[in-house]
């Protein structure tokens, strides 16, 4: 089986809980008419996208921290001295 690095976890976890909280966002707006449901959906959706920012972002910085983010770029814009 393949182990993900930390940051991959990390970036991954936090992008599919970004999408969830979109998700969520859209069901409390389609639903727009019921009180209850549109302070949940907005409430957790909130938190949700509050919570995958706070990942992308611990992701984003131990990234750049270890080197990894910066050879990842240089990999896909082509300038690892080839």
């Amino acid at each position: 089986m393949v182990k993900f690095h930390p940051i991959n976890r990390t970036m991954t976890v936090g992008t599919f809980t970004f999408f969830a909280s979109l998700v969520v966002l859209a069901i409390g707006a389609a639903f727009h008419t019921d009180g209850t449901v549109l302070a949940d959906s907005f409430l957790f959706g909130g938190f949700a996208f509050l919570i995958s920012i706070v990942l992308l972002t611990v992701g984003a910085i131990l990234g750049a921290r270890s080197g990894k983010l910066q050879r990842r770029g240089d990999e896909i814009f082509r300038k690892n001295g080839k």
